[in-house]
Order: C-alpha cells, then structure tokens, then sequence
C-alpha cells in the first residue's frame, strides 16, 4: 500500500490583515439634532482632521469617580488596541507555532520511518495538525474582525446613551417647570394633594434615573477599555463613521446565503473535520489500524451531522440579519414621518407663542419631542449602517 500525505489545505478564510489597516467609511452623513450630538461623522476628504474636530466637541459627562478625558477615539485606534490587547488572539497565534512545529517534527519522522503501522499514523497526524493549523488561523482572523465590529457596537451603545442622558436632561427641565406650575395650581386648590404627589413622584424618579444613565455609561467606557487593554477610567469623544442612510433595496438572499455558506469559516473548520474522517478511513488498514471501521464511519458521520448542523446556522443568520434590516427600514420610514408631522406643528406653536395663546413650555414639549424623533433617527442610521457591513460580512454575524 502506497501511503500519500494528504494534499495541501484550501480551507483558509480570506478576511482583512490587520497590521495598520483601517476601514475606509465613505459618503458619511451627520444627522442633524438639536442636541449636541455625540457622534462625529467626518467626510473623508477631511479625515486627517478628525481628530481636530472630535476634540473640539462633545465632551463625555462622568460621575466623580471616572475622569473625563476629551482624546478623540475611532474605531480603528480601539479596534488595533484590542487586537494588541486580546489574549485569545495571542494564543492562537502560539498554536500555530506550536503546530508548526509539530507538523514539521511529524514530517521528519514520516520521511525517515520504515514501521509501516507507524507510517499510516504519522500521515493521519499530519493530516489532523494541518487541519488544525488552518482552523486556528481561520479562527484567529475572525476574532479580529468580530472584535471591529464588537467596537463599532460598543461606541454606538456609548452614544445612544450619552444623547438619552441629554435628553433626559432636557426632559427634566421640562418636568421642574411643571411641577413648579402644579405646586402653584395645588396652592390654588386648582388640584388634588394626590395630582401634586403624582407629579413630584415622576419627578424624583426621572431624577434618580438620570444617575443610573450616567453610572450605565461610566461602566461602558470601563468595558471599552477593557476591550482595549488600557487603563479603565479613561473616557473619550468616540468617532463613529457611519455611511448615509440607504435602503438595502433588492437582494438575492439566495445568493447571500450560498456565498456565506462557502465562506463562513465554522462551515470550513467543520468541513476540515469531514476531511480529516475522510482520510481515516481511507488510511484504514484492519491489520494495523488501532480504530475499527465502524468507529471511522460513526466519527465521519458525526463530523457530516456537525457540518450540516453549522450550514443551518449560517443560513439561518443571514436570514435572520436581512429581516432585521428590513424591520428597520420599516422604523426608519416610520420615524421621518413622525419627525415631519412634528416639524410641521412645530411653526403653528411658535405662532400661537407669538399670540400668547400658549405658553413657552408648551412649546419646549415639542422641541422635546422633536429632538427625541431625531435621536431616534440617528441611532436607527447608525444600528443600520452596522447591521449592513454585518450582512455584507456574514461570518461577524
């Protein structure tokens, strides 16, 4: 029996090298709030004064005990610092060592081994540790782009609850003032002791949540640095790019999922496994061979049910991303009218303001109400935009 080694793998993913690479975000888009935004969208012909124009917005509110720092941070700066800092990513890398050195050693020992039993179990160990070699790299690639997009979520949480914590404080005012005016209607007899109590309890809850905002904030930024491997009372101005708002419009999810399928990189590792099963019972010999077949049939078919197991799961992933795209679009549309019905109220109040038939809070409710529609647009933009490079990238999902 002529005993062959197993041909070199293909089974390697092709994802980003990351050693300064950066991710390009073209025709940005900044929405427009009548709060101060927390997020810097820059156009790209400018992008070399990013971080000019990060430092010189937005600064992050903190509690006492987390200080603020006003460094601009993109997503590609936090992203290399976690690749840098991330333990998984630096034994992965010691694997492949480690397996390259066995391979090698293995190869050496099958190039110069007379004992054919030992032959056939050194080719089926070069075939196990190649195999194992191409799922570690393949792993090691994609925890590097899953952390990019780990980042990107983490800045938005960041942002979304910076603006809500604006928000809120725009929200409180608004409550103060009426709970002012209710104090003076109960000394009226205008209301009850129950309607003042009402409006005094919404106020001190509204009031105690703002602290919860702010600490749920503090200990994202902890959990950002952590991510980054630095020290985890810094604070930053985040600079998140976002592409302009488009619809995904038309397309072939069929075609999606096969190329996600023939690039999903557990669908590959899962594959190499189905190889490697496959070559043990090709290397079997009964006069040699410590398995019998059986138990190589029963291990090929568990690898073949893991397979198909791991090609529903991504198939189902896309599935699932592109609905969930599409369900957006939907809350997208959804929020711009809402915002266009309150624009157009919006120049009717201030008349009514002007005419004294309304008072200056009633028209501060629905500034409120309009710069929360426009909050709500933003965050939509952003989760979509991160939502589409995921679907466009079906192994992050």
């Amino acid at each position: 029996m002529k005993i062959i080694l197993a041909p070199a793998l293909c089974l390697a993913m092709v994802l980003p090298v990351y050693a300064g690479d950066t991710v390009d975000a073209n025709n940005t888009v900044n929405i427009s709030t009548d709060i101060s935004p927390s997020i810097t969208v820059v156009d790209p012909a400018n992008k070399a004064n990013a971080s000019d124009a990060a430092n010189t917005s937005n600064s992050v509110s903190s509690s006492n005990s987390v200080p603020v720092i006003t460094n601009a941070l993109t997503v590609d700066q936090a992203t290399q610092a976690a690749i840098n800092a991330s333990s998984d990513l630096k034994n992965y890398s010691d694997s492949v060592d480690t397996n390259n050195e066995s391979i090698d050693k293995l190869k050496e020992q099958f190039n110069t081994e007379t004992d054919y039993s030992l032959v056939l179990n050194l080719a089926v160990q070069i075939m196990q540790a190649q195999t194992a070699n191409v799922q570690t790299s393949n792993n090691a690639n994609l925890a590097k782009e899953k952390l990019r997009i780990s980042v990107m979520n983490l800045f938005a949480s960041i942002i979304n609850a910076q603006n809500a914590l604006k928000l809120n404080d725009q929200g409180l005012d608004i409550q103060k003032r009426q709970l002012t005016i209710a104090k003076v209607k109960f000394n009226l007899g205008y209301i009850s002791k129950l309607e003042l109590d009402t409006q005094t309890n919404s106020y001190s809850q509204k009031l105690a949540s703002r602290q919860t905002q702010q600490i749920a904030i503090d200990n994202a930024f902890i959990s950002l640095n952590k991510l980054m491997g630095t020290s985890l009372n810094r604070q930053y101005n985040l600079i998140l790019d976002v592409p302009a708002f488009q619809p995904f419009g038309d397309v072939n999810l069929s075609g999606a999922v096969d190329t996600a399928l023939r690039t999903d990189p557990s669908i590959i590792n899962q594959q190499g496994n189905v190889d490697v099963a496959n070559y043990k019972i090709k290397m079997y010999d009964p006069d040699v061979s410590t398995q019998s077949l059986d138990d190589l049939n029963r291990s090929l078919g568990q690898a073949q049910r893991s397979l198909s197991d791991a090609q529903g799961n991504v198939s189902q992933k896309v599935v699932s991303a592109y609905n969930n795209i599409k369900n957006e679009e939907v809350q997208y549309k959804n929020a711009v009218l809402a915002l266009d019905a309150l624009n157009i109220q919006l120049p009717v109040t201030q008349k009514q303001l002007e005419l004294g038939k309304i008072t200056q809070l009633d028209l501060d409710q629905l500034l409120y109400q309009i710069a929360q529609q426009q909050e709500t647009i933003r965050s939509l933009t952003v989760s979509h935009g991160i939502n589409v490079i995921q679907f466009n990238e079906p192994a992050t999902l």
